[in-house]
């Protein structure tokens, strides 16, 4: 009989013992400015570096990618936080890891050709939204804001990329949607398009999401994932113009316009305070909207806190 020495050497160099493969995950990404973290992370291999075997899959929502997270074709999913608001409101489960932003992404924006040179003058024209997404609940607090009645102001609803389309051809007066898309809608119109940011009517977040099951049963693939980020976060501020190089191309926005819109946002992987409550304060209109009855879920219950703040405490404060 051999030695046992032998028979490990020998299951050793034939396989038996070998590392199993990375688990693939599928990341459900928007096509927004507002996650390049998360792009960064995937373009410099740092999931990888991670163990794990990461395929990012664009949205042109948000809201399109949390679906497919919802579906199961995916396990991690970044979206703004008013989507995951309806998500939970509506009864789904879902579980926020992070945010990899903070921004004021959501705008408005209109043909100065079909009379609009002020906020006051979209009452009466035809506008485009994408229900249950961060620049719908703008759209709400900008009527709200400039006394428009819902009924004063026609509305069709579609994604994005057709707006974009509609909004060239003059079948809408405006859209409000988030960047790129606005950016977009500038370089169809150029001078004849007028944009309205959203000063002090919204500022959001930009959440990673996941199964509270998946994250149960793995909690240390979402620490890996954090830490995959963290990287993208730290080459984010240690090579900047390689960064804007690698969103820009993502994106298909020249880095001019990229770098300005960079200064809209900050960039930080961190789970804090000001997420629940502002979760809260859109949830109280999505209810509404969603004719949802009973009390507003606690949305702090909906936080995962656990995985960031074993990796660095200070990224949480809750």
């Amino acid at each position: 009989m051999l030695p046992a020495w032998v028979l490990l050497a020998a299951a050793l160099m034939s396989g038996a013992f070998a590392a199993p493969d990375p688990p693939h995950l599928v990341y459900a990404l928007p096509a927004t400015e507002t996650v390049s973290i998360s792009y960064i992370a995937l373009e410099k291999g740092f999931f990888k570096e991670e163990g794990l075997e990461v395929e990012g899959k664009m949205f042109s929502s948000g809201r399109e990618g949390l679906q497919a997270l919802l579906a199961g074709q995916a396990q991690i999913q970044s979206v703004s936080e008013t989507p995951i608001v309806h998500a939970i409101i509506q009864g789904n489960k879902v579980m926020t890891v992070a945010t990899v932003s903070r921004h004021k992404e959501a705008k408005l924006i209109a043909r100065r050709d079909h009379g609009i040179s002020r906020p006051e003058d979209a009452r009466g024209k035809k506008l485009a939204t994408l229900p249950g997404t961060n620049s719908d609940y703008f759209m709400y607090e900008f009527f709200n804001k400039y006394k428009i009645a819902p009924g004063e102001v026609k509305i069709a609803n579609m994604p994005p990329p057709e707006m974009v389309v509609a909004f060239a051809k003059g079948d809408i007066d405006g859209y409000f949607a988030w960047e790129p898309h606005i950016y977009y809608g500038q370089q169809q119109l150029g001078k004849e398009a007028i944009v309205f940011p959203p000063g002090d009517l919204y500022k959001g977040f930009n959440t990673v999401n996941m199964d509270p099951a998946f994250v149960k049963a793995h909690p240390e693939i979402v620490g890996k994932i954090l830490k995959a980020l963290l990287k993208g976060e730290d080459f984010l501020n240690q090579h900047p113009d390689e960064a804007l190089a690698i969103v820009c191309n993502r994106l298909k926005v020249e880095p001019a316009v990229g770098k300005a819109l960079w200064k809209e946002t900050i960039y930080r992987v961190e789970l804090d305070r000001d997420l629940p409550e502002t979760m809260e304060k859109i949830g109280r209109w999505a209810k509404t909207k969603d004719n949802v009855s009973g009390e507003l879920p606690h949305f702090r219950d909906f936080l995962y806190p656990d995985a960031l703040r074993s990796i660095d405490r200070s990224r949480v404060r809750l």
